[in-house]
Order: C-alpha cells, then sequence, then structure tokens
C-alpha cells in the first residue's frame, strides 16, 4: 500500500519537467555564477591588477652611499664596529629594497610594472600610468645622515597617483604609505641596535598566503555555493510536494485513497517517503554535476551519503508540515508562504549567499543551528575532512527539527470523517 503511494508521488514529478528544471537547472546555474562572480571574495583572493608605475630616479645611490661610507670610516670607530657600519649601509638602502625586494618580488611582479624614465613625464603620457614616483636627489645620502648621524630629516618620496585609476592609485597609495613609515623606523633602528635586515624581511613578507588555523582543506568558492545552492534548494522539493499533495485533494484523488479504506496517516506517510527520496536523488545528481565540471569533491563519500539522507529525512518532514497545514486551511497559503517567504529567509540565516563567519557573534551561532545552517555547517566541515563525529551538533539539531516537524503534521492532518 505504502509502495502504491510512494510511487503515485514519484510518478507526479516525473510528469512535471517545469518543476525538474527549477529543482535541477537554476541551483546548477546559480552555482556556476555565484561561483565565478564571488569567487574572489569567498576565497580571499587579491582582484587581478595591471599596475603601471614610472619611476624618475634622481638620486645617485652609489655616490649617495660612497660619501656617507667616507665619512664612516673618519670616525674615531673601531676596525669592528667600522665594518659592521658599512654592512649596514650597503645591506640598508630603502631604495633598493623597494624596487628589487618589493616591487620584484613574488607577490607584487605579476601586478606591478616599473618604467624607470629620465624625465617627468607629460600630463598626457602620465595618463598611461597608475602612478609616477620621483625619487628626489640626495635622497640616499639624506636617509643615511638621518639613520647614523641623526642630521638631516626623514627624506620622502614624491608620488603622484593617477585619479582616474582609483584600484591601482589605491594600492600604490597603501604600499608607498605603509613603505614610508617603515623608512622612519628604519631610520631610528641603528641608534636601537636593531637588526634591519629583519625588519626589512618582515615587510617583504607582509603580502602571503592565507592558511586556516585548522590546517584543514580549504573550501573554494565553487564548493561553497554548490553547498549552498543545493542546501537551498532541497527545501523547494519539500513546497513542491505540498502543492501536489494539495492537487490530489482538489481532483479527489484524496477522497478515493480513504475510500480504499487507507488510514490518513499512510497517505501522509507516502509524501514523507517520496519527499526523501526526491530530495536525496536530487542533492546527488547537482553534486555529481558540481563534481564533474566543478570538481567539487568529498574526502569521505559515506560521510557524506549520511549528511545528504539525514537533510532529506528532514525535508521530508517539511512537507509533510507544510502538506498538513494546506489540508486542514484547504488552501496553498501555506506552500506559497514557505516557498516564497521562508525558505529565503532559511537560506540566508543558513548562510547560502554569503560565509556566515564573516558576521560572526550570535548570527553565527544561530545559523549553525538552524534548518539550512546545520545542513551547510555539516556539508563544509565534512567537505574540510571532518569526521562525522564532528558534525554530531548539527545532524542532531537537524533530527530534533525533523521529529518536530512530524509531530506537529501529525496533530494537524485532518482525520478521517471531517470534512474533505
Amino acid at each position: 500500500m505504502i509502495t502504491q503511494l510512494i510511487k503515485k508521488e514519484l510518478l507526479m514529478v516525473w510528469r512535471r519537467p517545469r518543476e525538474l528544471v527549477i529543482l535541477l537547472f537554476m541551483p546548477f546555474v546559480l552555482i556556476t555564477i555565484l561561483g565565478a562572480a564571488l569567487g574572489s571574495i569567498i576565497d580571499g583572493e587579491a582582484p587581478d591588477l595591471n599596475i603601471k608605475l614610472a619611476v624618475i630616479q634622481k638620486d645617485d645611490i652609489a655616490h649617495g652611499e660612497e660619501k656617507i661610507i667616507k665619512k664612516m670610516e673618519s670616525l674615531p670607530l673601531s676596525p669592528e664596529e667600522k665594518t659592521g657600519a658599512i654592512e649596514g649601509i650597503k645591506s640598508l638602502n630603502p631604495i633598493r629594497i623597494l624596487l628589487e625586494d618589493v616591487f620584484a618580488s613574488e607577490e607584487f611582479k605579476e601586478s606591478i610594472q616599473v618604467t624607470e624614465m629620465e624625465r617627468m613625464p607629460s600630463d598626457k603620457e602620465a595618463l598611461k600610468y597608475s602612478g609616477v614616483l620621483e625619487i628626489p636627489a640626495g635622497f640616499t645620502e639624506q636617509f643615511y645622515l638621518h639613520a647614523f648621524f641623526n642630521e638631516e630629516e626623514v627624506p620622502k618620496l614624491n608620488l603622484k597617483l593617477n585619479e582616474s585609476n582609483t584600484l591601482e592609485g589605491g594600492v600604490l597609495k597603501d604600499i608607498f604609505t605603509s613603505f614610508q613609515e617603515d623608512i622612519s623606523l628604519w631610520s631610528v633602528l641603528p641608534s636601537m641596535g636593531i637588526d634591519p635586515e629583519k625588519l626589512q624581511n618582515s615587510f617583504i613578507s607582509k603580502v602571503g598566503n592565507t592558511e586556516t588555523v585548522t590546517k584543514s582543506k580549504p573550501i573554494n568558492a565553487v564548493s561553497y555555493y554548490a553547498i549552498g545552492m543545493c542546501v537551498m534548494f532541497m527545501f523547494y522539493v519539500a513546497g513542491n510536494s505540498a502543492s501536489m499533495a494539495l492537487e490530489e485533494k482538489e481532483s479527489q484523488i484524496y477522497g478515493r485513497i480513504l475510500l480504499a479504506n487507507v488510514p490518513v496517516p499512510i497517505f501522509f506517510i507516502g509524501i514523507f517517503v517520496s519527499t526523501i527520496i526526491i530530495t536525496f536523488v536530487q542533492m546527488n545528481i547537482l553534486f555529481g554535476l558540481s563534481a564533474l565540471i566543478h570538481g567539487v569533491s568529498w574526502p569521505n563519500v559515506i560521510d557524506y551519503f549520511v549528511v545528504t539522507f539525514i537533510l532529506s529525512v528532514m525535508v521530508g518532514g517539511f512537507a509533510v508540515f507544510i502538506s498538513a497545514i494546506n489540508y486542514r486551511s484547504n488552501s496553498r497559503s501555506a506552500t506559497q508562504i514557505f516557498s516564497s517567504f521562508f525558505i529565503p529567509i532559511i537560506a540566508f540565516v543558513g548562510g547560502s549567499f554569503i560565509p556566515v563567519s564573516q558576521i560572526g557573534g550570535f548570527f553565527e551561532i544561530i545559523s549553525q543551528y538552524s534548518p539550512g545552517g546545520a545542513g551547510i555547517s555539516a556539508y563544509y566541515k565534512i567537505m574540510q575532512g571532518f569526521p562525522l563525529s564532528d558534525v554530531s551538533g548539527q545532524l542532531l539539531s537537524v533530527a530534533i527539527t525533523t521529529v518536530l516537524l512530524l509531530l506537529l503534521a501529525f496533530l494537524i492532518q485532518p482525520r478521517r470523517g471531517e470534512a474533505i
């Protein structure tokens, strides 16, 4: 008896290609679009930059170093002190650090193109560049005089930004602001007895790779939205099942089933089980396509199937609950409210659109145990390689939600003998 009811529900879905397109095609399209459009934000990657910097070198670096070295040798210092000071002068040249160690580093060499020029470009020529850097004459000598002899002021670099390229100009401004601050600090290092090379290496390595604290497998944007969209659209299966169940009542199919002496709970069990099957198949198709086309993979397939099945059971609980409300009210209002209002809220709170970890606080805690958020969090951890025991809290939340939905559905569903 139950088998025939389940078969009936599955055939009704199969004969509705429009619903199948919505449940399968739409989420996959969104996975592709959102993964590509918001990939850099989710992955924490910097946008592709093509910064062109013109450098007008008016300073004679070698001449400045030579003058300071000669002055250092004339001081009444021991040979060891003179040797250490001269080595510090040669290793702590701010212009060489900027041009050779910063701009030529792995982090910037693909993004910043440096063009050395002998004269200042005209206003028309300057438009070709993101910024124009002028290194004034005597910069090296003035820096060393301030750093080693406490003479002169801290020298300044002259940077003119192209206001039409706000992004590239902003990046250059940040780099030079930080560099200028470090120059001020470097200038006092010798008198403080600090090794300048340590600060130099620290500055050069400011831009680096991001690692997760737990050293777990990072999740890229496509994988994240594959989880988010799949979890969101599985709830539409519940609304679709409830809508079809009400059509059965309107077309007198429900009445004929009761006349065949089928208990009311058995009819709703048919909706429950068929929704579980449809949701389970939907999720596997979507994640299967994501694996084939976008490379979304699961370290432990068994854990994935366990999480998917438990979530499918929850969706079945939603389908029965909404169907019971529809039958009690004899209208589609519950389905319409659920599909157009509650599912977007469930998706937003759960993190289908943006990672709730970026919001943090109490909202993140609520999200992890909401119907959608528990599913996303469980999938997320399983994809990162966590064992199933680490998602027991989320799965318990899903199980409790399912039990409450089934209990409410049983209390709400019409009894035999009530008006059909």
